[in-house]
């Protein structure tokens, strides 16, 4: 049904209510979002008989109407209609996809909480795409038919930026930090694996809302065919950003579906690992990460990560490091062996 929204000041966005703490109770509502497998489970909140867009297991993170600046909230616990250009339904669809991303950071890859307050979701700016808006909160914006444009993929990238910015070293360099927000909002669609009528699993990035019309932003699996950069060369450090993610997504692609999904610059045949093993490799590398990073550095960081996560097994290190030469991202000194 439709919300009446509840006016809250700014400090929303930073995860702070003006209620007590033990008043709140989380609870889990059911959604009817446009982009997703209908029903969805939300993590909310009940307060005296008010239900709340919030989530008290992730602070901080919560949906809002960017028109107004207030918070959705209702007396039951049923959000949207599934109407695309619906601003309460966009919020279903983006708290689903970043509760998604959270739920496959502590379950695939035992992250736990950084302490900060999550960034918030605000729907309803006229804007293209899905980006970070105040610095407090992410805006999720529209796609070329004004449809709102929260799919668990194009969501769940601000966060992995985040995540990025938090783990050592910083955001990531020369190249790479686009490609690690397209490796874990890949792995964010792999752990939801919906099926083909809501956000079914794949390699590409922006296909289920064709934001520009043109259809998907990236194709890991084939980075050409989106104006990417398949292959390592000497331009990519300095290169145009979405264009150099190109080479980490196809190796990304390669370590998790092998060469039968995406053909190598090499020649060779490589049999992937699963997503599941990818993204645990690549997050395990960040944790090795300096300000220094870069693809060769992190070809090195997976391989370490790689021989520490399988110790006496070297399968995952020999796919790993076949990918990182299919996309001719060249060896190291000091590159681990197994």
């Amino acid at each position: 049904m439709r919300r009446t929204i509840q006016a809250l000041t700014t400090l929303t966005l930073l995860g702070t209510l003006l209620t007590p703490a033990s008043a709140a109770t989380a609870v889990v509502g059911t959604g009817t979002g446009h982009w997703n497998d209908n029903p969805l489970p939300l993590d909310t909140y009940e307060n005296q008989g008010t239900y709340y867009l919030r989530d008290l297991g992730n602070p901080g993170l919560s949906c809002s109407d960017a028109t107004n600046r207030t918070q959705f909230s209702g007396p039951d616990n049923d959000w949207g209609n599934g109407v695309a250009r619906d601003r309460e339904t966009g919020c279903v669809d983006a708290l689903y996809a970043a509760q998604n991303f959270f739920r496959m950071t502590r379950n695939w890859l035992r992250r736990s909480p950084s302490g900060r307050p999550v960034l918030a979701l605000t729907v309803g700016r006229d804007v293209l795409g899905v980006g970070v808006g105040t610095g407090t909160d992410i805006t999720v914006g529209h796609n070329s038919r004004g449809e709102w444009a929260g799919t668990l993929d194009l969501v769940a990238r601000p966060y992995a930026r985040a995540l990025d910015e938090q783990t050592p070293g910083g955001v990531s360099q020369n190249g790479t930090a686009e490609f690690i927000a397209d490796a874990f909002a890949t792995a964010a669609e792999w752990y939801a694996n919906e099926s083909p009528a809501g956000d079914a699993p794949d390699f590409l990035i922006g296909e289920r809302t064709d934001l520009m019309g043109t259809g998907p932003l990236r194709d890991m699996a084939n980075p050409a065919a989106t104006w990417g950069k398949n292959c390592y060369d000497n331009t990519v450090p300095r290169g145009e950003p979405f264009a150099s993610a190109g080479v980490g997504d196809h190796w990304f692609t390669l370590v998790a579906a092998g060469s039968a999904a995406s053909s190598t610059c090499n020649g060779t045949t490589i049999t992937g690992v699963g997503v599941q093993k990818a993204i645990t490799v690549l997050y395990t590398a960040m944790l090795f990460k300096t300000s220094g990073s870069s693809y060769p550095k992190y070809r090195q960081w997976t391989l370490m990560a790689a021989k520490n996560l399988t110790p006496g097994d070297c399968a995952t290190f020999t796919t790993v490091k076949a990918a990182w030469d299919a996309v001719t991202v060249p060896a190291n000194p000091g590159d681990p062996t197994c």
